[in-house]
């Protein structure tokens, strides 16, 4: 375990591999341990980056906000501590959202982005989690642990992965103001707006089966160039947990693809390309 602080706040991070740098963001309720499996397969080819968000995981929050903005802010910040220049970023979920806002924001900074079930307008966020908008709802994930779990094991789905359990406890680890202010931004923002500035290689990947984040915000890229979309259809919300080889050839071809979107891999014209075992 790591940790480095900045803005006078502990941020808990770990690293793995060597090679060029690929950072990893977690999701709502997560922590950067759910990324492992797939860090596992990343670092045999480059060197891996993941931190907890501040108010989730390890990473304690003393006075920033948790919002969408503050957590791209994280990002760039927990660069310049650890003096990496320019890095890959793979998010899941909000840090997927993350992922993206970062990129649109400091081009110059991020070489490659790739998000995995992101929200790119927040209103396609499922209800269960807009309930956690209001504080009452908000209030009872803090004060009742099982029902965190229930919900995170929910999210996770069948998954073979022997650490799930320590990824369900991680999940009760934020305060009810962390999970209401970090729904509210993924609800309130919406990046559609933004994406023709896209200019650097973004890979979508989103699961078909998704119940958490509406799988159709795969098609708000059907007209930027620099993005390539990947349909997993037998997949929920975590494709790399749900097909983990499939999504892991996937990820590793992108990483290490260089310049402009990789003609060999499925790309978005009119309908998401769909990506399916043999």
């Amino acid at each position: 375990m790591s940790a480095v602080i900045i803005d006078n706040q502990v941020v808990h991070y770990e690293v793995f591999g060597r090679g060029r740098p690929v950072l990893f963001l977690h999701g709502w309720l997560g922590s950067w341990r759910y990324w492992y499996p797939t860090i596992e397969v990343v670092s045999e080819h480059f060197r891996t980056y993941s931190f907890d968000f501040w108010g989730f995981g390890d990473s304690r929050r003393k006075q920033t906000q948790e919002s969408i903005q503050a957590y791209s802010d994280q990002v760039i910040r927990f660069l310049d501590a650890l003096g990496i220049d320019r890095v890959m970023v793979v998010g899941h979920s909000m840090g997927g959202m993350v992922a993206l806002k970062t990129a649109l924001s400091y081009p110059e900074r991020i070489s490659r982005v790739a998000t995995v079930g992101a929200p790119i307008d927040g209103d396609s966020l499922s209800w269960l989690l807009k309930l956690t908008d209001r504080p009452f709802f908000a209030d009872a994930f803090a004060r009742l642990p099982w029902l965190r779990r229930y919900l995170f094991g929910f999210f996770l789905g069948e998954t073979s992965d022997p650490a799930v359990s320590e990824m369900i406890d991680d999940s009760v680890k934020s305060s009810a103001n962390t999970l209401r202010y970090a729904v509210s931004s993924m609800w309130r923002t919406d990046l559609r707006p933004e994406l023709p500035r896209l200019r650097v290689p973004t890979l979508i990947v989103h699961g078909g089966r998704d119940d958490i984040v509406n799988p159709n915000q795969a098609d708000l890229f059907e007209n930027v160039p620099m993005a390539q979309v990947v349909m997993m259809p037998r997949s929920r919300h975590f494709p790399f947990l749900d097909e983990a080889e499939i999504f892991n050839d996937v990820l590793v071809r992108f990483l290490k693809a260089g310049g402009a979107p990789n003609p060999s891999m499925p790309v978005l014209k009119r309908k998401p390309q769909p990506v399916q075992g043999d």
